[in-house]
């Protein structure tokens, strides 16, 4: 027998276009800041060259990846922070194709993404959020994390704390008119915006989108008494005689026990037609947002599976996801 769930669909994004490029921050430095950067971006050409990476500090990073309303793909991401001090940094992105072949003649390399963040003492955190975009491939992201020099009364002999992390990230290709969605974003918590952040504010705070804000969850153990929340976007959905996309999102929870994944649950599938979509919903400007709230009080403790299924009847295609969790106390 399937228990009904108490379910509250994403649908509030209904309205949101795909992700726009944030603002690159390209203000007046002062000479210190200037400094600064020299010294991260001179950090990173050492690692590139060949030269063993600091580790003073050291990074991780978990990516995302969304549609943009451009032909390039727009990647928040979560980056981890170890051993840092509680001072002022800087922060250096970085994204690299490795089969790009560098032009001899030009006076300046130009990579698909590199952008400087400066962060107060107060937005020290372990955990940060940031964003680049490139077009579909396989790139090297590096990014740097340096203490900063105190401008004024630095200690004699100061040496800043500082590390480099170099990783691969693959970008996958959103615009070859594939069924496709973006990553699934299990969410640790929903804040409701009282009105959408700006361009600049973007840059570190991707996880934004329209007048909601979605904190990744930190890791895949939910309490009981929690909530799993789950969004993403539909791309590149046919569409029916009226220009509306026809889609089915299934969602399915299994549960292993013994070794063996058994069926738990399900909730009621979602509907994506013209008559359940908003009047304005333009499907070349907006993705298809999916995505469900599910209360975990009737989970018992152990392993789960959520099963996403989605069913496009105009192009007779479907796309599967998958999000491995587990309910302890």
């Amino acid at each position: 027998m399937v228990v009904a769930l108490v379910v509250s669909a994403t649908f509030a994004a209904s309205g949101i276009a795909a992700q726009q490029a944030p603002k690159k921050d390209d203000r007046k430095r002062s000479k210190q800041e200037q400094q600064e950067i020299e010294q991260v971006v001179k950090l990173v050409d050492g690692v590139m060259a060949g030269q063993p990476a600091p580790t003073d500090i050291t990074l991780s990073l978990e990516p995302f990846f969304m549609k943009s309303q451009e032909a390039r793909t727009f990647v928040p991401f979560v980056l981890t922070v170890n051993n840092a001090p509680a001072t002022p940094a800087a922060l250096y992105v970085r994204v690299v194709d490795p089969a790009a072949v560098p032009d001899p003649k030009a006076k300046k390399v130009e990579y698909p993404w590199d952008d400087i963040h400066f962060i107060p003492q107060e937005k020290v955190a372990p955990t940060l959020h940031r964003v680049f975009m490139a077009p579909a491939g396989t790139y090297d992201v590096y990014v740097a994390y340096k203490e900063r020099t105190p401008e004024k009364n630095a200690p004699r002999g100061f040496v800043p704390k500082m590390g480099v992390l170099k990783t691969q990230v693959t970008v996958p290709d959103y615009y070859n008119g594939e069924l496709n969605t973006s990553t699934v974003l299990v969410a640790e918590k929903v804040n409701m915006l009282t009105a959408p952040i700006s361009m600049e504010e973007a840059r570190e705070r991707p996880f934004a989108f329209g007048m909601q804000e979605l904190l990744p969850a930190v890791d895949m153990e939910f309490k009981k008494s929690e909530e799993l929340s789950i969004f993403f976007q539909v791309y590149n959905a046919g569409l029916d005689p009226a220009g509306k996309p026809n889609l089915t999102l299934e969602y399915e929870f299994h549960k292993t026990e013994g070794g063996a994944e058994k069926f738990f649950n399900k909730t009621n599938p979602q509907v994506v037609t013209a008559a359940t979509l908003p009047p304005q919903f333009d499907p070349a400007k907006f993705p298809v947002p999916g995505g469900i709230t599910v209360p975990l009080a009737s989970f018992g403790e152990g392993e789960y599976r959520l099963a996403v299924k989605i069913t496009d009847k105009a192009a007779g295609k479907t796309v599967n996801r998958d999000i491995k969790f587990s309910v302890k106390g």
